[in-house]
């Protein structure tokens, strides 16, 4: 373990690298004494940081311009039939009893997820005629997995769970039933205490008296569907979905009386001719378990002395698999250096080549994980091609190498262009056995789909406009967060740490927007100014963890003052993802799982468990 310090004021961006870290084939498990110490300091730093930093994609934002567009409402009227009928029978049925008010939130990632799980704890009123009457809170997204993405690549090579990483919606709102009542349900992700004392002294309301349940239970009725949003009517507060095959199916409306949007960012393979054929993203469960068993595929080739020719049917001498990784960014440097710790890089079975468009790898890092990051790369023979963009991905042809008859849908030709100093727009044809992409989101085709379909201000990219209080200026009772959102003019990083942090500010000015009411009405039914309620949001950037293998990770926290590399990071890296899921529940069966794993898997390469070697390589 290597534990440095460096300056208070050293930036704290994201994750990244210093030192390059021991080879984590040969590396004792750590002490029972360090293990007891490493679980003390992981609570510290749970309580300190405020949530995982590690992407939600791997796309590095850049400074853009701000540029407005405003689509046009195309819900077709199909939809605006389906809204007028639910309108016509739900009246009826509110005429007898005041409306509950509903707060729907629209994508279920760490932004989404934590808002649904921040509501119940804040003081609604049972009171059915007071201004904060309790809500019914409902979570709409097309999964019905919640995906904890800094464990993803865990997931294919049996390091963690299904259930560890990607838990049902279901059991994450599990512990809220109907009538508010909170059964082993912790209030917020990694366990921490109910926000609402904490979140009414920081919008200046800690004097005033709220009528509250008096027994604790706030009552929120939470609920989750699964459903695609087809488009949102800001104007008549509706939103539009269509429910998946295995549900009732078919298009319904759905009323809100505040809406949150955290749909994070959408990926689109459309603007690189081929690449959405050929090219496997890595961001959901169904992506893991793809590559899963595509690398299950790997493994039996590796596996035969050789291969047979499809053409002739003659026997070839087995030849080299190229793995190509695109995107250096967070995401794309952990799949390469842990796709590397499993089939290696020696005895020319696999090349892992990672290809990025900028000048450096983790260009948004702290210095010490970009160090550690560049030093365990070249320490592990990854080749990484920098400067160069992905010009087009081509089928793979009998003279571009071996066929492997397993893959040979997924084998390409990748053609690249390189543009650096050395060498200007320069082309490389790269045949690849197995292409991988983590590059960050693209704007998306013209077709306006989901959120798109809305009147909602976006910029170029995508990502709807808001004030710093998270909301939609135009529309006050509308707010985004996460990497669909953008509350100032340069955008926050696409981490999951900036998406918990809003969905806590989210949830406090939802309920003060329902509670004191927007603009005039505010004023003329408390008396009080429009925003003196709303909480602007300011990002607290604590710290970042980044893995560098099953036995290697780097962290850096505290702005510097602690940094940590090698098998002692990678095991407080899992305990710290532990105390971070979304419930204390979820927690606790992923610190309990996690550890379980990693032991397992400690004790059988101590006991002569194959790892493959892999030989370092020079690049620039």
């Amino acid at each position: 373990m290597t534990v440095s310090t460096t300056s208070p004021t050293t930036a704290m961006k994201r994750r990244n690298p210093s030192s390059a870290p021991s080879s984590p084939c040969n590396s004792p498990l750590p002490s029972v004494s360090t293990l007891c110490g490493m679980l003390l300091l992981c609570r510290i730093m749970s309580i300190l940081w405020p949530a995982s930093s590690l992407p939600l994609t791997a796309h590095a934002f850049s400074t853009t311009k701000s540029v407005v567009t405003r689509v046009p409402r195309t819900i077709s009227q199909q939809h605006h039939a389906a809204v007028l009928h639910s309108s016509k029978s739900n009246n009826d049925e509110e005429k007898t009893e005041k409306k509950r008010p509903h707060i729907v939130i629209v994508g279920g990632g760490f932004g989404g997820i934590n808002t649904a799980l921040t509501l119940p704890t804040l003081p609604w009123s049972e009171d059915s005629s007071s201004s904060s009457m309790k809500p019914k809170i409902t979570l709409v997204d097309k999964s019905e997995r919640f995906v904890f993405l800094p464990l993803l690549y865990e997931l294919c090579v049996d390091d963690a769970s299904l259930d560890e990483v990607a838990p049902t919606y279901a059991s994450l709102l599990d512990g809220i039933n109907n009538n508010g009542e909170k059964s082993g349900f912790a209030s917020l992700s990694g366990g921490l205490p109910d926000l609402s004392s904490a979140l009414q002294l920081f919008s200046g309301e800690a004097k005033e008296t709220t009528e509250v349940d008096e027994s604790g239970d706030h009552g929120c009725e939470v609920s989750f569907l699964q459903a695609q949003v087809e488009g949102i009517d800001v104007d008549n507060q509706k939103i539009v979905v269509s429910k998946s095959a295995d549900a009732d199916g078919g298009i319904e409306t759905m009323e809100y009386d505040a809406l949150v949007i955290a749909t994070g960012s959408e990926i689109s393979l459309d603007a690189i001719p081929g690449a959405s054929e050929y090219a496997l993203p890595f961001y959901t469960v169904e992506q893991a378990l793809e590559l899963k068993r595509r690398l299950a595929l790997l493994d039996t080739y590796f596996e035969d002395a050789s291969v047979v020719n499809d053409q002739n049917g003659t026997t070839d001498q087995k030849q080299p698999v190229n793995v190509v990784v695109v995107g250096g960014g967070y995401s794309g440097v952990e799949l390469a250096l842990n796709l590397v710790d499993r089939f290696g890089g020696s005895d020319g079975e696999a090349q892992v080549t990672l290809v990025h468009r900028g000048e450096q790898i983790l260009e948004y890092a702290t210095d010490h994980n970009r160090n550690a990051g560049v030093d365990r790369l070249k320490s592990a023979g990854v080749k990484v091609m920098t400067s160069t963009s992905v010009e087009e991905v081509l089928p793979c042809k009998d003279e571009d190498g071996v066929v492997i008859s397993t893959m040979k849908k997924q084998q390409c030709v990748v053609k690249l262009s390189t543009n650096d100093e050395e060498e200007v727009n320069a082309t490389t044809l790269l045949p690849t056995t197995l292409l991988l992409w983590t590059a960050g989101a693209t704007p998306t085709s013209e077709r306006n789909t989901g959120v798109r379909n809305s009147i909602l201000p976006r910029d170029a990219m995508g990502r709807i406009l808001t004030s710093p209080t998270l909301n939609v200026p135009q529309h006050p009772n509308v707010f985004a967060i996460g990497d669909c959102s953008r509350p100032k003019k340069v955008p926050y990083p696409g981490t999951a740490q900036v998406a918990i942090q809003q969905a806590t500010v989210a949830a406090w000015n939802a309920y003060a927007t329902l509670t004191y009411g927007t603009g005039d009405r505010r004023r003329r039914t408390t008396g009080t100014d429009a925003e003196s309620k709303l909480l602007p949001f300011k990002f607290l950037n604590l710290g970042e963890m980044m893995t560098l293998g099953s036995d290697d990770a780097t962290i850096s926290t505290l702005g510097g003052l602690v940094e940590l590399s090698g098998p002692a990071a990678s095991w407080l890296r899992r305990w710290i993802y532990a105390v971070r899921m979304p419930t204390a529940r979820q927690g606790l069966r992923a610190a309990v799982d996690g550890t379980g794993r990693k032991l397992a898997r400690s004790s059988a390469l101590g006991s002569g468990g194959r790892r493959r070697k892999s030989k370092p390589v020079e690049w620039k």
